[in-house]
């Protein structure tokens, strides 16, 4: 009998399998990465020194920039944020065996909210693949599609959101195509497997110096007379709009 898929045994209540050590095992490896990209974090003082909150990201097209993200929280305040991964990650069991130990968890609102109960840093990519893979020509844009789960999320969390954005992270590889649309075109409307013509050095990203933005965190807050919809579409513009100043940056 085949075993089914984790996602299909354990739904939204999948069990937490991230590995606290193996950020710390790895240090040495995200340190000469460091070097190479010359990455640094500006805006350190607005993420929170304890308590959880929300990390909206832009996506680019190699997830080396998360990575050095999460390397500096490690190493600046002592934690290794969790992350919300799109549904197809754990479809496949041999890619969520992988992340799952590095806090990758499946992007439901169950899940981050037993986050922040830990007091754990969260964070997400509205734009998903869909942002990862646009075109070169997008480029300092984001492709989040009205998406306001995350302005829902930080509602019904009581969390502030920071916006976190590294402009250069998008310039790793040159993509030529929409890499989705290519994807759904070719290989079905039901499918969201990339197909993107990329240009690097060779495989191999281009080695920009990467620097990550950090924005004021976003308290959400309801005004008088405002319904719930429109505090969280409220709440989603105002967090659209500083991402877009600091991918400008």
């Amino acid at each position: 009998m085949t075993e089914p898929a984790r996602s299909a045994l354990f739904g939204d209540d999948a069990p937490d399998r991230f590995d606290p050590e193996l950020p710390r095992s790895r240090a040495p490896l995200f340190e000469a990465l460091r070097r190479v990209f010359r990455h640094e974090v500006r805006g350190l003082e607005h993420i929170p020194e304890r308590g959880p909150a929300l990390f909206v990201l832009n996506h680019g097209p190699c997830p080396v920039d998360a990575v050095l993200f999460c390397h500096t929280l490690q190493r600046e305040r002592g934690r290794w944020p969790r992350f919300l991964g799109e549904r197809l990650i754990f479809e496949h069991p041999a890619v969520e065996r992988r992340l799952a130990p590095w806090g990758v968890v499946e992007g439901n609102h169950y899940q981050a909210r037993r986050r922040f109960e830990n007091g754990d840093f969260v964070g997400v990519f509205p734009g998903g693949a869909n942002e990862a893979w646009k075109p070169a020509s997008e480029r300092r844009q984001v492709r989040w599609a009205g998406r306001s789960g995350f302005a829902r999320l930080a509602f019904k969390s009581n969390v502030p959101i920071v916006p976190v954005a590294c402009p250069r992270g998008e310039d790793l590889y040159y993509v030529l195509n929409d890499g989705i649309a290519w994807g759904r075109k070719l290989l079905g409307t039901d499918k969201n497997l990339p197909l993107p013509l990329l240009l690097g050095l060779g495989p191999l990203p281009i080695p920009y110096k990467l620097v990550h933005h950090v924005g004021a965190p976003i308290l959400p807050d309801r005004r008088r007379g405002e319904s719930a919809d429109d505090a969280v579409e409220r709440l989603r513009a105002t967090t659209e709009a500083a991402m877009l100043e600091l991918l400008r940056r």
